[in-house]
């Protein structure tokens, strides 16, 4: 009756203090989401039912889970790696942090050794997708939960390291958490799908690059940094006929560094269509890449809106996501450190940030033919599929987070 009593006490907070403002950008990208979805649906037969159910009512359905259930119940139920502590029970009751992670590995093989749904073009080979899975006759990729899964997990690692002031990047981290962290690295490697391994690694050196240490293990990752650099400019290096320049991943990346590569061809696709739409841009639902572009409601919902939108309207577009990618930053910035739940938190809050950070740059990048085509969703604005519902679960917990800032006005 107590926990019961607390909980209610708890959320009464939460309402009461959250920052719901948050909830405008999101908001209001998942209209302009909605337009792309309808308009590039086949106008002869539209499911609005389903279309409903997958880009409004679930997201709604996620997001209250995401903000009824508090940080502290994540805590309390996440491992400890303390001396003597089992992997799945410790002194705060069962691990089901461990449990996240078991999880999201098995949803890994599933999608691996499983039917795979379908297959995709990569140059001028058909690959099989093996990241995704059916379910109740929808498909969604596993990566998106196996994302949110390694966050929670290690939000619960760096707290306990931070508690116990071993932010020196010592044995307690390159012990069993890295391995952890490295199963879920193979899975995604063997699926293959190098942009998400991509986001993993970039998410968790983030998350440990934002905790409060000294210069010296601040320095070492910075270094390390160097690593990526010259696997990217060994493979521009290699010649055309080389055998790992064929090899799935590799082959993206040196076909986006080479003028002579192929495979370019939709981001070529969809810098035309931008470029077509200029300044004030060809009016709504006057755009055609949406039409014949492969994954325009997704990969390249950003080259959809500027064909229609034209410059004069993605500028502040693009800077309402940027605005929201700072406010989701300052959330986690103003936590005060007062306990085990707010570091917590804390953490929580910075992987969150970082997600959506990576999925928002990804996916312009991509459309502006900066980046390699990595095949990411821009957040909240991408048809709706597990990218949009686990965005709104994380917006979900990141206001509820937000009732724990120092500023405690509304």
């Amino acid at each position: 009756m107590t926990y019961v009593l607390d909980y209610f006490q708890s959320l009464m907070e939460r309402i009461r203090y959250g920052k719901w403002w948050l909830l405008l950008f999101p908001v209001s990208f998942s209209i302009i989401g909605i337009y792309i979805g309808i308009s590039t649906l086949d106008r002869d037969h539209i499911p609005f039912k389903n279309f409903a159910i997958q880009n409004a009512l679930l997201p709604f359905a996620f997001f209250a889970i995401g903000f009824l259930m508090p940080v502290s119940f994540w805590r309390r139920y996440a491992i400890r790696f303390a001396p003597g502590q089992k992997l799945l029970w410790n002194g705060d009751g069962i691990s089901y942090s461990f449990l996240l992670l078991l999880f999201a590995m098995f949803l890994q093989i599933f999608a691996i050794w499983g039917d795979g749904p379908g297959y995709y073009i990569d140059g001028n080979a058909m690959v099989q997708m093996r990241r995704e899975i059916s379910l109740f006759s929808r498909t969604f990729q596993v990566g998106e939960f196996v994302k949110i899964f390694l966050m929670i997990f290690m939000a619960k690692i760096l707290m306990d390291m931070r508690i116990k002031k071993q932010m020196n990047l010592c044995r307690e981290f390159f012990g069993f958490p890295m391995a952890a962290v490295a199963s879920v690295g193979i899975f995604t490697f063997i699926m293959p799908n190098y942009s998400m391994l991509l986001i993993y690694m970039v998410m968790v050196f983030f998350m440990l690059f934002l905790q409060e240490m000294d210069i010296k293990p601040r320095l070492l990752m910075i270094i390390t940094l160097a690593i990526p650099v010259f696997m990217v400019l060994s493979v521009a290096n290699l010649e055309k006929d080389n055998a790992l320049v064929k090899t799935h991943g590799i082959n993206r990346i040196w076909n986006f560094i080479h003028a002579d590569g192929v495979g370019n061809e939709q981001q070529k696709e969809a810098m035309q269509g931008m470029a077509d739409g200029g300044a004030i841009g060809k009016g709504l639902d006057r755009g055609t890449i949406k039409h014949r572009l492969f994954g325009a409601r997704n990969d390249f919902a950003y080259s959809v809106l500027g064909e229609e939108l034209g410059f004069w309207l993605m500028f502040p577009i693009t800077i309402a996501m940027f605005v929201f990618l700072f406010y989701c930053f300052w959330v986690a910035a103003n936590i005060p450190s007062v306990d085990k739940n707010a570091i917590f938190a804390q953490n929580i809050a910075w992987g969150i940030a970082i997600i959506f950070t990576l999925n928002i740059i990804f996916h312009i990048g991509v459309n502006l033919k900066l980046l390699p085509n990595t095949g990411q969703p821009l957040s909240f604005v991408s048809s709706g599929g597990a990218n949009l519902v686990m965005n709104f679960f994380l917006l979900g917990i990141l206001v509820q987070i937000s009732s724990l800032t120092k500023d405690k006005t509304t």
